[in-house]
C-alpha cells in the first residue's frame, strides 16, 4: 500500500507579522489568508526491510540503512524532521516529497512540505489519528522548534484547512480558524482579479523574521505600531471580504504593505518598489509581498478588467505571473 498526500500553499493577504512569538503572546494577532492549487505531494510506503530511501524535488535520492543513520544537516532534513516524530514503527521506508513552487517562494512551501508528509503518516494511523489541528501544531512545531526555521504559525494552518480563512492567534498554541464567509461571485471575482506575482528570488525569510523580533522586542515604536496598524487592517480585511467589497480589500492590501514595510528593511528592495509602482499605475489597486519579504511572490488585487493590462506591465518590467485558483480542501490524503 503506498500513502499519497497533497497540502497547498497560501497567499497570505493580512496580518503576516501578528502571528509571530513574542507579539501574539503579548497582544494576539491575526491573519487573512488563501489556500492556492500549488502543492507539496508526498508518497510514502513501508518496506520490508530496516531501509529509509527519500527523494525530493530534484530527484535527488538518499538511503540510510535504518532509522538510527537518520542525521539532520542536509537537504533532506525537513523529511528526517517528520520521520523522526512519527515513523514510531521503526520500520523501512520509501518517501517521496516534491513541490509545485520551489523553496523561499513567500509562499509557505516549508509548511505544506510538512504538512504533506504528516498527512501521509497520518493516514497510516488506524486509530488516533490527529485532528487538524494537531496536524498543523505538528507542522509548526518541526520547523520552527525542531529545525530552528523562525516563522510564525499561519502557514501551517493554511495548508492543513485549506480554503479563505481568518485566523485568530492568541498566545501559545492556542488557534482558530474561521472560514470567511463569503459569497460564490465574490470569490470568483476576488480569483479573477488577483494577480501572484513572482518578482524575484530572495534569501532565508529568518532573518527578516528576526530583525522584526529583535526590533519589536526592543520596543522600537514604528515597528510596534505598525504590528497594531495590521492587526486592525486584518480585522477590517476579513469585513470588507464577508461584505464583497472588494475594491475596499484591495486598498487595504495597500495599506497594509504600507505599514508591513516598517516591520524591517530587509522587506522590500529598488525591484519589488519598481514592480509594486508599474503595477498601481496600470489598474492595481493594492498588493503586498507574500511572505517575510525581500522578494519572492507579490500579490496584486487590481481594478476589474484591468488584470491583464498589469499583468502585461509588470511581465514587460521582468517579474513572472503565475496562474492559480483558490483551494477549498487543505491536506488531501488517499491510498492506492
Amino acid at each position: 500500500m503506498i500513502i499519497h498526500s497533497r497540502a497547498p500553499v497560501r497567499l497570505s493577504f493580512a496580518g503576516g507579522g501578528t502571528d509571530v512569538s513574542p507579539y501574539t503572546e503579548e497582544h494576539g494577532g491575526c491573519v487573512v489568508s488563501a489556500s492556492i492549487n500549488k502543492y507539496a505531494w508526498s508518497s510514502l510506503n513501508i518496506r520490508q526491510d530496516s531501509k529509509i530511501i527519500l527523494k525530493d524535488s530534484y530527484t535527488k535520492t538518499k538511503t540510510y540503512n535504518s532509522m538510527q543513520e537518520l542525521a539532520y544537516g542536509g537537504r533532506f532534513d525537513l523529511l528526517i524532521a517528520v520521520i523522526k516524530n512519527l515513523n514510531q514503527s521503526k520500520k523501512g521506508i520509501n518517501l517521496s516529497l516534491r513541490g509545485d513552487v520551489p523553496a523561499r517562494s513567500g509562499l509557505g512551501s516549508s509548511a505544506s512540505a510538512f504538512a504533506s508528509i504528516i498527512g501521509a503518516f497520518n493516514h497510516l494511523m488506524k486509530e488516533n489519528r490527529m485532528t487538524d489541528y494537531d496536524i498543523a501544531e505538528l507542522a509548526f512545531t518541526l520547523e520552527r522548534e525542531e529545525l530552528k526555521n523562525r516563522g510564525g504559525r499561519q502557514d501551517q494552518y493554511a495548508s492543513v484547512f485549506g480554503g479563505l480563512n481568518y485566523i485568530e492567534f492568541k498566545g501559545d498554541d492556542f488557534v482558530r480558524v474561521n472560514p470567511v464567509k463569503i459569497r460564490r461571485e465574490h470569490l470568483l471575482e476576488l480569483e479573477k482579479n488577483t494577480l501572484l506575482v513572482h518578482i524575484m528570488n530572495r534569501s532565508a525569510s529568518g532573518d527578516i523574521i528576526a530583525d522584526q523580533v529583535k526590533s519589536y522586542v526592543r520596543g522600537k515604536k514604528e515597528v510596534v505600531e505598525a504590528l497594531h496598524s495590521v492587526k486592525a487592517l486584518t480585522q477590517e480585511t476579513n469585513r470588507a471580504l464577508r461584505k464583497g467589497d472588494l475594491n475596499r480589500f484591495g486598498e487595504l492590501l495597500h495599506e497594509g504593505w504600507c505599514e508591513k514595510k516598517k516591520f524591517s528593511p530587509m522587506i522590500t528592495n529598488k525591484q519589488i518598489d519598481k514592480i509594486y509602482s508599474i503595477a498601481q499605475k496600470n489598474g492595481a489597486i493594492g498588493g503586498k509581498i507574500s511572505g517575510a519579504g525581500g522578494g519572492g511572490h507579490m500579490t496584486l488585487y487590481c481594478e476589474s478588467g484591468k488584470e491583464e493590462d498589469v499583468s502585461r506591465a509588470v511581465t514587460k518590467a521582468g517579474a513572472y505571473v503565475r496562474s492559480f485558483s483558490f483551494d477549498m480542501e487543505g491536506l488531501v490524503t488517499w491510498e492506492v
